[in-house]
């Protein structure tokens, strides 16, 4: 039966505003939300002397070439001089998409667009909607553009091997060739640091103690590169870049393997069971020698040896590892991220509500409660300039573990 249920393993992975607490039943505001379903989009930008290019990364949730994402999506924006402000209008515009502005990267497009700096301003909000217009769904994206920024990632971000394809991403494969470069093409030399460290999970969203202090960063090994030249990352580890070492802000990147964001390997397969295991389940899973054994023993445990419920279980529960990876990778692998453990753990949110430091999370609940609310506040990274943490509470047991109990029941189904 062990084997059996392996193979099953096996097949399901390798086949292709201020907040109150958590709950509240008082409805958010909706002028500024995002939808982080069914359409899912990123965003970053760049410094382009008297504007910024505006980079949209966006998962359609279906199988489209780059003719029909052409076709079938309309892109617009709106800018506005921050998030509380959507009466002042500063600019708009719709994206015509076509090759030159169009790129696409196994299941993401990724589509680039210039937006003028208005006089006088050193940060405005553009609101960018996509819209499938096949399937009419559709969602916003809240993008902060600094327009005096001194941050080297305002002005440097990856490329492919060409040069032409924007990789709008905090991490690659061992061994990609890419490209750092900036919009006027200036040559900037850079240091490069390794950092070769495991970085731990997220701690419970109910532990209100702080995590003891992590272990120091250790630069492993360390290098020069030039902008514009094609550079290989040869070995999976954390790296920063720096044009000045006495800077406080780099560009970090994550080198992973290559089924990433994809978890495949029997010892990686068990590091994020630790959300829905028990403490002597998570030590068994972490430490044992015979990672692939044990990680047949923990499915068969908890699904009391139902192959069926084994199989839509794993294939919905490393949907959304592979997900969380792709969304909310920093310097650290998504599924470690707060976000990527409510994501797991909670799947798609009603509705995302962002200000420029907070994002809410709102979960409709059929439950005692109309509305559960998951609050990440942004914190200054070196690494990473989307970098949130979870506001904790104790509070949320209640909902928290009967969902982590759904997972063990083989109750929650991929979608």
């Amino acid at each position: 039966m062990k084997k059996i249920l392996f193979t099953f393993l096996s097949f399901a992975l390798f086949s292709g505003c201020v907040v109150n607490g958590p709950h509240t039943k008082q409805a958010l505001p909706v002028d500024n939300k995002v939808a982080l379903q069914k359409i899912i989009s990123k965003s970053r930008f760049l410094d382009n002397g008297t504007s910024v290019r505006v980079f949209l990364s966006v998962d359609p949730n279906r199988n489209v070439s780059l003719n029909e994402t052409m076709k079938d999506f309309s892109v617009s924006y709106s800018l506005y001089p921050d998030y509380t402000n959507k009466q002042q209008l500063l600019s708009s515009g719709t994206i015509a998409l076509n090759s030159e502005n169009l790129s696409s990267d196994d299941e993401l497009f990724t589509v680039w667009f210039d937006i003028p700096k208005p006089k006088d301003l050193f940060t405005a909000v553009a609101q960018i909607t996509i819209k499938d217009l096949k399937t009419n769904n559709s969602t916003t994206n809240d993008c902060l553009l600094r327009f005096q920024s001194g941050k080297v990632g305002d002005y440097f971000m990856f490329y492919d091997k060409n040069g032409t394809k924007p990789l709008a991403k905090n991490y690659f494969s061992v061994e990609d060739t890419v490209i750092l470069k900036s919009l006027d093409n200036r040559p900037q030399t850079f240091k490069v640091f390794r950092y070769k460290y495991e970085f731990e999970a997220a701690i419970s969203p109910m532990s209100t103690t702080p995590r003891a202090a992590s272990k120091s960063l250790y630069v492993d090994s360390s290098f020069v590169i030039t902008s514009n030249t094609p550079i290989v990352m040869s070995s999976e580890a954390l790296y920063y870049f720096s044009k000045d070492t006495t800077e406080v802000y780099g560009i970090g990147m994550v080198v992973t393997d290559k089924r990433f964001p994809k978890v495949t390997r029997p010892e990686k397969l068990v590091r994020p069971l630790i959300y829905m295991s028990t403490n002597a389940e998570t030590n068994d899973l972490y430490n044992s020698k015979e990672p692939k054994r044990t990680l047949d023993n923990y499915w068969l445990n908890i699904t009391q040896g139902n192959q069926a419920t084994a199989k839509r279980t794993i294939k919905a529960f490393y949907q959304r590892v592979e997900k969380a990876n792709s969304l909310f990778t920093t310097y650290k692998d998504g599924w470690k991220t707060d976000k990527g453990m409510v994501f797991i753990i909670m799947g798609n949110p009603a509705k995302i509500t962002r200000t420029k430091d907070k994002e809410v999370w709102t979960y409709n609940r059929a439950s005692q409660y109309s509305e559960l609310n998951f609050t990440f506040t942004k914190r200054s990274n070196q690494f990473a300039d989307d970098h949130y943490e979870l506001q904790r509470y104790a509070e949320y047991q209640s909902i928290w573990f009967p969902t982590v109990e759904q997972w063990r029941n083989g109750d929650v189904v991929a979608r």
